[in-house]
Order: structure tokens, then sequence, then C-alpha cells
């Protein structure tokens, strides 16, 4: 069982798996072998092979090093696997107080949920940048997918 810490609340969350998927993707955005990864995270190329076919889960440190090695999160290696749409509004819930979430409905207009949350709000100013950049064909499908990978190691705001 692991215990994530997260902005001052612990979530039990079972165990931790990592995306097999998400790590190879990673890897070959990187233009890396098994072997390289493995050398630069300081593990063995089995493990990494084993961690993409999804054989093995890592622990939080070989999962840390893993990201750092691939210059990412340790986020946008784990499966995110909500039950359901209220999973994730429950979630909205469990963060309104330190993110400073509410919902803003209003007559006629699209319904949105605000944030004053200063890191937040940059989040979705960039990540509406990107969209755009991506729908308008200034960065292509892998460019787009390598930033949200990536993030928060390549946002211009989070640094």
């Amino acid at each position: 069982m692991v215990v994530w810490r997260l902005h001052k609340k612990f979530y039990t969350v079972g165990i931790v798996l990592i995306s097999g998927e998400k790590l190879k993707k990673l890897r070959l955005m990187r233009n890396l072998t098994q072997k390289e990864l493995a050398i630069k995270s300081g593990l063995t190329d089995a493990a990494i092979r084993n961690y993409e076919l999804g054989n093995r889960s890592p622990s939080k440190d070989q999962l840390q090093k893993i990201a750092e090695a691939l210059e990412c999160d340790i986020s946008a290696l784990i499966n995110h696997d909500p039950n359901s749409i209220f999973e994730i509004m429950h979630i909205i819930f469990d963060y309104e107080k330190d993110i400073k979430f509410r919902p803003l409905v209003g007559e006629g207009e699209t319904t949105s949920l605000l944030s004053n949350d200063t890191d937040f709000n940059n989040f979705l100013i960039e990540w509406d940048e990107m969209r755009k950049k991506h729908y308008n064909g200034e960065i292509s499908d892998e460019e787009f997918e390598d930033w949200k990978l990536s993030f928060p190691k390549k946002s211009r705001y989070l640094k």
C-alpha cells in the first residue's frame, strides 16, 4: 500500500501501477532505448522492459529516477483510472479549498470551474494556448502529447 502526499492531504491509493504504455511512449519520445533509459535511471534494462510490459511496477524511488531520466513528473507515468466522472468530481471537492475552486454558473453561459490559485490558472492558460497551437497546426500531435506528458517540467510558468 502506498500513501501519496498531495497538497497536505494524504491519499491511500493502494499499489501504484506505472503505465507501461506511457513509459514506453515517453522513452521513445526521448529517443532512448530501454538500455539507455536503464543507464540514465540507474536501473537494469530488464526492469525497464518489465515495467513497460506491465509485469512489474517500480518502487517510488525507482519511479522518481525514471521520471528524472525522462524529464517528466512522476504523475505522467502513473495509471490514472477513475471509475467514473463522479470520482473526478470528488477529487475537485477534495481540492476545493487548496486550489480555491468554485463553480461559475450563469444564465445562457457555459458552466465553468474557477480557481484563485495562480499555478492552476497558469496551467489552464498554458494548456489552452497549447491546444490552440495544436488545433491550428503550429505543433504536431507528438509535440502536444510531449508537452502534456512532460508537464510541469516543460511549463513556461512552473519552473
